[in-house]
C-alpha cells in the first residue's frame, strides 16, 4: 500500500509540475505578447533595412522568421477555406495551408517593405470569458498622422503560447475577406478545389486605408 501511495504521489507531483509549466508559459499577457512580437519585428526591419532594400528575398525571410512562429496558420487557413474545408481531402487541406501561409507572408513582406519607423501603440487588454481566446487592439500611426486600428484575434495553444488566429485591419476582417476571395477562386475554377488551391493568392488590396 505504501508503495502505491508513493507512486500516486509521484504521479500527482509530475502532473502538478506540468500544469505549473503551462501556467508559466501562459504568463505572458496577450497585450504583452503583441507588444513583444511587434517590437521584435520592427526593430529587425530598422536594423536590416539597408540589406533588404538590396535583397527583397531577405525581407521575406525576416517576416517569415518573425511572424510564422506566432500565427496559427492551420486554423487561419481552415477558416479561410470555409465551407470547402469539409469537402477537401487531407492532402488538399495541407496543400492549402502551405499555399496560404506562403502567400500571406509574402503579402506582409510587401507591405512591410515600406515601413519607415511608423509608431504603434498597443492598447490595454480586457480579458473575455474564454481564457484561451484573446483580442488585442493596436493603433498604427502613418507618416501622414492617420491612425489605423488593428485588432489581433488570438488563441492559446497546447504549449501555452499565444497564436494569432485572425486580423482586423482598419475595420476589415482579413479572415472573412480571404474567405470570400477563396470562394470566388473556387467558382472561377468551376468547383475544382485542387485548381482553386493552386491558383489562390490572398490579397489585402481590397482594404482601403
Amino acid at each position: 500500500m505504501l508503495h502505491l501511495l508513493k507512486r500516486s504521489f509521484a504521479f500527482l507531483a509530475l502532473i502538478s509540475m506540468m500544469l505549473m509549466a503551462q501556467i508559466s508559459f501562459a504568463a505572458e499577457k496577450p497585450n504583452e505578447f503583441v507588444q513583444r512580437i511587434s517590437t521584435e519585428l520592427t526593430t529587425r526591419l530598422v536594423k536590416e533595412r539597408a540589406e533588404y532594400k538590396k535583397d527583397p528575398q531577405l525581407l521575406f525571410t525576416i517576416v517569415q522568421e518573425n511572424i510564422e512562429p506566432y500565427v496559427d496558420f492551420t486554423s487561419f487557413a481552415k477558416g479561410v477555406m470555409g465551407q470547402f474545408y469539409r469537402q477537401a481531402s487531407d492532402k488538399q487541406r495541407a496543400d492549402f495551408t502551405v499555399t496560404f501561409k506562403q502567400s500571406l507572408i509574402r503579402t506582409y513582406a510587401n507591405g512591410l517593405g515600406a515601413y519607415e519607423n511608423q509608431k504603434f501603440v498597443v492598447k490595454p487588454y480586457s480579458a473575455g470569458e474564454d481564457p484561451k481566446k484573446a483580442q488585442v487592439d493596436m493603433d498604427i500611426q502613418t507618416n501622414s498622422g492617420t491612425m489605423i486600428p488593428v485588432t489581433y484575434q488570438m488563441v492559446l495553444d497546447a504549449q501555452g503560447q499565444w497564436k494569432v488566429r485572425n486580423l482586423i485591419l482598419n475595420g476589415i476582417n482579413l479572415g472573412l475577406t480571404f474567405r470570400n476571395q477563396f470562394a470566388s477562386t473556387v467558382e472561377a475554377n468551376n468547383g475544382n478545389l485542387t485548381k482553386a488551391i493552386a491558383n489562390f493568392v490572398p490579397s489585402s488590396g481590397d482594404i482601403k486605408k
